[in-house]
């Protein structure tokens, strides 16, 4: 239980800390993408002039439009309003980000990497992005924002949440609607939303309160899938419940690598929200100095992301039955 106690000695040093947080709330009512109305930039809207379903490119006005209306549809089922970069000027998060301008600080996994907006697809980049969604949320700096891109040719769909930090903290999404919808699309092809229960893209507020273990193990998934993923099948991972140690996540739920405080994330679910802390070691930082960092997910996010068809589910479920408690930690 070394672990434990060295977790507990650094949170009470960092309890006093103040650090940047979000709010997230679920938007109500019906979501949609806002499109602006500059007419300049070549696919940077709808209904120009040039028809360029027959080009060369790897993208044009045509994958565009499908695009847009496709995103449209899967907003529709998040409750959610994106705004769409229109090609002209910056798009804004909620955090302070601008695209494309703050591409030169994207990070992909934690590796630093070429990113830039090329409307047709074909530069030469490590990530060449087509399409900007943006939704801000309710409160604070909380965001999701989508880049639509391709690498290597071959379409990508990012997803940037950062809140604070000198990186903007990318990843592919795991959302397997908007991956075969863009793949689609990127093919020639038409998409649309599948046929689904309303249960699969929505939460109720009844169901919010899951498994302490479904939400670790959604959390796990969420910030460090191969970590979390290595632990599970070396039988070194955990999970607890209400952190009883004074400090900034005392009640807190966690699970655990059961190694010093960077191997740790907790959590807490209230109705649709979690809030996640993790100590973020800076560069040139040891873990005494790091600070403690908070991030705010929702529920019907997690679940939108990692548990909606039935092969998801029982590849998740599995994490959970592997999942020890911290009482079986050596």
């Amino acid at each position: 239980m070394t672990g434990l106690i060295a977790a507990a000695a650094l949170l009470t040093l960092t309890g006093c800390q103040s650090h940047k947080t979000a709010t997230v709330k679920k938007t109500s009512g019906v979501g949609s993408v806002r499109r602006t109305n500059n007419t300049d930039r070549k696919f940077g809207h709808r209904g120009g002039s040039e028809s360029n379903t027959n080009d060369s490119n790897v993208w044009n006005s045509d994958k565009q439009d499908k695009l847009d209306d496709f995103f449209d549809e899967w907003a529709d089922t998040m409750d959610q309003e994106y705004d769409k970069y229109d090609g002209s000027g910056q798009i804004k998060t909620a955090a302070g980000e601008e695209f494309p301008k703050d591409f030169n600080r994207v990070q992909v996994n934690g590796k630093k990497v070429s990113i830039a907006y090329e409307p047709d697809g074909r530069g030469n980049n490590e990530y060449n992005v087509v399409a900007i969604y943006n939704y801000d949320k309710d409160q604070g700096a909380s965001h999701i924002t989508y880049f639509f891109a391709f690498h290597d040719g071959q379409p990508i769909v990012l997803v940037d949440e950062t809140t604070n930090g000198d990186y903007v903290q990318a990843k592919e999404t795991a959302n397997k609607d908007l991956i075969n919808g863009f793949n689609a699309i990127a093919a020639g092809k038409d998409a649309s939303m599948p046929d689904s229960d309303k249960d699969s893209n929505e939460s109720d507020d009844d169901d919010n309160d899951e498994d302490t273990k479904l939400i670790g193990v959604f959390v796990g998934l969420l910030k460090s899938g191969d970590w979390f993923k290595d632990g599970l099948k070396d039988g070194h991972m955990y999970y607890g419940t209400d952190w009883d140690y004074k400090g900034p996540v005392d009640g807190y739920d966690y699970i655990t690598a059961n190694g010093d405080p960077t191997s740790y994330f907790w959590f807490k679910q209230d109705g649709d929200d979690i809030t996640v802390k993790f100590v973020n070691p800076g560069k040139g930082q040891s873990v005494a100095e790091a600070p403690m960092k908070t991030e705010h997910y929702t529920v019907s996010r997690l679940k939108q992301d990692y548990y909606v068809n039935s092969g998801q589910k029982q590849e998740v479920n599995g994490y959970v039955k592997a999942l020890k408690p911290v009482e079986d930690a050596n």
